[in-house]
């Protein structure tokens, strides 16, 4: 069969990775805050102050802010609409590996590493989310991209194109691209002696940089009157690393995260590593280049002192890279133990996961949920898909490697775009719903201002998002003067039996949203049960 057909399954099974039930799934985590600021930028007429209950939120660069209130304007405040923009910048990095691939393997290596970069776990878990992860990816991915395919001459075009995906990571995340990616060229240049870079081109480019880099923060400090985007630039990237104030997990998080972020085929990254450090002097200039970028950038995540999970994700590239390195090598015939161990071990991998795809409305049944019909359509879609591609392994028209990655990412898609985002549940989500509700249901309710319990959290931006807020939520103590002007009263986490009778004799209805496994995400929703309660809240 010609090889374009293959190239079409691998993109279609992309874009149901990517889009299919992308709005599905409530909003998560931080997405909340993405979310929100987003649509308080769309109310308040700011494209350069960002703000969570109209309250400014400039600790986060504005791409993602810019790209999700675009979305927002067009498709409306939805979590589809929040999520798209991620979706597409997915889509246009892998797009952007494919170039950068392109330049390092010949034609079938090349694919091979979209095909595995594509069905990683750390690819598709940020793909589907409206966080800022995705769109340093792409920027590291992109600048990789230009640095490679224009590495072996002085180029303006190159050095405009590097310095795009370099700004795009820190405009959407902060120095973790610049960091990722200058310390990366950097051992590239000094192994292969490129110091002819270092020239007129490069100096005006990168001023030219750094201007645009500051650009927004110098707008929003005068929007804001004020020089605190500069402090919080220096607290969040520079004092962060050395000094944090959170994220303080300890310095071993990443020898799971990292291997997790390229699974399925860390198995591979193990053999490559174990292989490939003892023949360090033997290997290839570009394999030698990205054995010492994995570990230069494995060593900076550890060291920095902030460390979340996420963080390492833009090892990603420099990972799936070397990995396809090593599986070129070892149909050598002096590896073919090695390629012959390793092809067994994922053989069995590649069984189990035809073997859970097959099963999987087994266990939805198993957890009593209902089979849905989306989730259906996605089940018998990806099945027939499977059996088509082990067909054409067995007729030898794929290969073992490109078999397994669509597999994987057949896999991958059931899951992120199928169960997860369809039996998901969020109290965040009923709860600002019925706040919602009740400002547009109970007309008296228009007068008067949501309020939340100062002691118990603020509530999550998610809620914020959900409940459509167009004022800001005042923080309130649980006394009768400080409830006087609060028609409805969110209160987080919990809500103790003396402050539900206080409640109960000003007047106020209680709704309970209760979350089992995480205290954080319950909410209680007080509310006055009538216009005549507004008047006389003691009686």
């Amino acid at each position: 069969m010609p090889k374009r057909l293959y190239l079409f399954l691998f993109f279609f099974l992309l874009f149901l990775t990517l889009f299919y039930n992308l709005g599905e799934r409530p909003l998560f985590g931080v997405e909340g805050r993405w979310a929100e600021a987003a649509r308080e930028m769309s109310l308040t007429h700011s494209i350069f102050v960002p703000t969570i209950n109209f309250s400014p939120h400039v600790t986060k660069p504005l791409i993602p802010f810019l790209l999700i209130k675009a979305s927002c304007d067009l498709f409306g405040e939805n979590e589809f609409a929040v999520r798209l923009p991620s979706a597409i910048v997915a889509l246009l990095t892998v797009i952007s590996f494919y170039y950068l691939a392109r330049k390092l393997f010949e034609e079938r290596y090349r694919w091979l590493a979209v095909f595995v970069f594509s069905s990683t776990i750390g690819f598709v878990e940020f793909a589907r989310l409206a966080q800022s992860e995705i769109y340093q990816l792409f920027g590291v991915v992109t600048a990789l991209a230009f640095y490679v395919n224009y590495r072996d001459k002085a180029s303006f075009i190159g050095y405009a194109g590097f310095f795009f995906g370099l700004l795009s990571g820190a405009l959407s995340k902060g120095l973790t691209a610049p960091t990722v990616l200058l310390t990366t060229v950097a051992i590239d240049l000094y192994l292969n002696k490129r110091f002819y870079h270092f020239n007129l081109k490069l100096f005006i480019t990168l001023v030219l940089s750094l201007l645009l880099y500051f650009l927004p923060y110098y707008l929003t400090a005068k929007a804001l009157n004020s020089p605190l985007p500069f402090y919080l630039w220096f607290k969040e990237n520079l004092k962060q690393a050395v000094d944090p104030y959170d994220n303080l997990r300890p310095f071993y998080i990443y020898f799971f995260y990292y291997p997790l972020w390229v699974a399925p085929f860390s198995l591979i990254l193990i053999f490559c590593f174990a292989t490939y450090f003892p023949k360090f002097k033997r290997l290839a200039s570009d394999e030698r280049w990205l054995l010492l970028s994995n570990l230069a950038v494995f060593l900076i995540f550890t060291l920095a002192k902030a460390r979340r999970g996420y963080y390492i994700l833009p090892i990603l590239p420099f990972a799936v890279l070397l990995i396809i390195t090593f599986l070129r090598n070892i149909q050598s015939n002096s590896w073919i133990i090695i390629s012959k161990l390793l092809e067994n071990l994922y053989k069995v991998l590649a069984y189990l996961f035809i073997l859970l795809l097959f099963i999987s409305p087994l266990f939805i049944k198993l957890y009593r949920y209902e089979l849905k019909l989306s989730l259906l359509i996605l089940y018998l879609v990806l099945l027939l898909l499977s059996l088509f591609i082990i067909l054409s392994f067995n007729r030898k028209e794929l290969s073992f490697w490109h078999t397994f990655s669509l597999l994987s990412l057949s896999l991958l898609c059931l899951f992120y775009a199928g169960i997860q985002p369809i039996y998901s549940e969020s109290t965040e989500k009923l709860t600002g719903e019925f706040v919602k509700g009740l400002k547009e249901s109970l007309s008296y309710l228009k007068e008067r201002k949501v309020c939340y319990l100062k002691d118990k959290g603020d509530p999550v931006a998610n809620v914020y998002f959900y409940a459509k807020i167009t004022e800001k939520v005042e923080p309130v103590m649980l006394t009768k003067e400080d409830l006087k002007a609060c028609g409805i009263v969110i209160v987080r986490k919990e809500l103790l039996p003396d402050e539900r009778r206080l409640l109960k004799s000003l007047g106020y209805q209680i709704r309970e949203f209760i979350d089992k496994k995480e205290k954080s995400k319950s909410y209680f929703v007080a509310y006055v049960q009538s216009s005549d309660t507004l008047n006389t809240p003691s009686r």
